[in-house]
């Protein structure tokens, strides 16, 4: 009988020993690393920008945005990747519009585009999930995670598995309309992004009709090569 237990005790050590000394990989993907790949190349964008002038006029404006990353480096656990925003108009002249970089870690992806920082994603990617996205503004602006790991469809594209982050989402107000979002796409990085801010007509006879008085409109679409 003392044998018998000696050796279910020297069992339940070995057992024991053997998960405390064993490592666990994460699952990248669970984290959401895969949302936003860095790597020297040029990305392209679509710019759709329409301006609604007070005069009842609106002027629409398409053009290409490329973000050109040409410098990579690493930085203890952050990797960092480099290069210029560039303006294509559709003549195909092209403006140098400022620097671009993009650092990222285990907790969040900065974009630093010119002399402003913006935490475009942060880690773990859950549901719901909030930071501030310019910390380094007097007030906080919170960004939030919605549709986690869920599909998205453009004019042209689909795709399986995405996130989308709400940068501001005020819809029923009836003054204002002002909504900032983008959508990340697994192994492709941002795909589509919306910037509208309206302002609505106040006057007595239109007030409460979200009628645009003035106000801009900016969709980024992601060109994929």
């Amino acid at each position: 009988m003392l044998k018998k237990s000696l050796l279910l005790l020297i069992s339940i050590s070995s057992l024991f020993f053997s998960c405390t000394n064993s490592t666990v990989e994460p699952n990248y993907d669970r984290l959401g690393f895969q949302f936003f790949p860095l790597q020297k190349q040029d990305i392209t964008y679509q710019v759709e920008e329409i301006y609604y002038r007070n005069t009842g006029e609106i002027d629409t404006l398409r053009y290409l945005l490329i973000d050109q990353l040409t410098d990579s480096s690493q930085l203890s656990n952050k990797l960092i990747l480099s290069g210029y925003r560039i303006k294509q108009e559709l003549n195909g002249s092209k403006t140098v519009l400022s620097t671009v970089s993009y650092s990222k870690d285990d907790y969040t992806v900065l974009q630093s585009l010119g002399n402003t920082e913006e935490i475009k994603l942060s880690f773990p990617v859950e549901e719901g999930l909030e930071w501030n996205g310019k910390p380094k503004q007097d007030e906080p602006d919170l960004f939030s995670l919605f549709k986690v790991f869920q599909p998205f469809e453009t004019a042209d594209s689909s795709f399986n598995e995405t996130v989308q982050v709400i940068q501001e989402d005020t819809q029923d107000s009836l003054d204002i309309f002002d909504k900032r979002m983008e959508v990340y796409a697994a192994d492709v990085g941002m795909i589509y992004r919306l910037s509208s801010y309206l302002d609505f007509c106040t006057n007595v006879d239109c007030f409460g009709l979200q009628e645009i008085d003035s106000g801009r409109t900016i969709q980024m679409k992601r060109i994929l090569l």
